[in-house]
């Protein structure tokens, strides 16, 4: 159920982005530090998504892997503080 509604969703986001794509067709002027270009405002916003959604998912990663060493640490005290409860 739950991988019908994910597929439904990125369907649902898939036509947005092609929505979006097809009436945003003008050139913009981009302005890097060093030089400049003029891209589709589709493009650029593609890009924009993109790099925002890969950075979602490596501070999501990094929180993740954080909280999951902090259970690895909680669960070995508690199997500590088991181990010293029985032998008492």
């Amino acid at each position: 159920m739950i991988q019908v509604v994910r597929k439904g969703l990125f369907l649902i986001l898939v036509v947005i982005a092609f929505v979006l794509g097809t009436q945003n067709p003008a050139l913009v002027k981009v302005d890097y530090i060093i030089a400049s270009s003029e891209v589709p405002l589709a493009s650029l916003m593609s890009l924009c998504v993109v790099f925002g959604l890969v950075l979602g998912l490596l501070l999501g990663i990094g929180k993740i892997t954080q909280l999951k060493r902090q259970i690895r640490q909680q669960q070995r005290v508690n199997q500590s503080t088991q181990r010293t409860v029985v032998n008492d």
